[in-house]
């Protein structure tokens, strides 16, 4: 597999908080089925990622999802060029707290995670937010893993680069 920058990826966390994602996202997505419950952007083709975990950081895909359930998205328009003009856009995140207050919004009132993005917000907002700033989605709040990937999965500018365990 050939990770390139821009690429984003989604994995399943067996844990309470995984399951606990899974479960809200079923009752909110469209088709009543949640798999992933985290997602990250991928900077690097080594396998470098920029992730909201408990803080915003970097880590080694490979060895921090080992053994473990992924989906990795590519943008067919994402370009080096779109990929730093959104980077910078977004890198003043790195090292902040994790946004956990959005997650209420999810679990309460769904639609209100999309109009109310104060801060870097969750995993997959964040990693929503890149494509956004790259010009290649319209939107980045209220954006939740399994609804990333439903677009790796179905988006027609979208292709999958790879499903399953590292």
């Amino acid at each position: 597999m050939k990770l390139e920058r821009g690429d984003i990826f989604c994995s399943r966390n067996p844990m309470m908080l995984g399951k606990a994602i899974n479960l809200v996202q079923k009752w909110i997505s469209v088709d009543g089925k949640s798999k992933y419950s985290h997602s990250g952007l991928i900077t690097d083709p080594a396998g470098i990622t920029f992730e909201a975990l408990w803080t915003n950081k970097k880590q080694n895909l490979y060895s921090a999802y080992k053994g473990q359930q992924v989906l990795i998205g590519r943008h067919n328009h994402m370009t080096g060029e779109l990929f730093w003009k959104a980077w910078r856009a977004i890198k003043h995140h790195e090292g902040k707290w994790y946004a956990g207050h959005r997650l209420f919004f999810f679990l309460l009132c769904p639609p209100l995670a999309k109009f109310i993005n104060l801060g870097p917000g969750v995993c997959s907002e964040l990693t929503a937010k890149h494509w956004y700033r790259a010009g290649l989605i319209d939107f980045w709040s209220g954006v939740y893993p399994d609804f990333l990937a439903d677009m790796i999965h179905n988006w027609k500018d979208i292709q999958v680069i790879y499903e399953g365990r590292l």
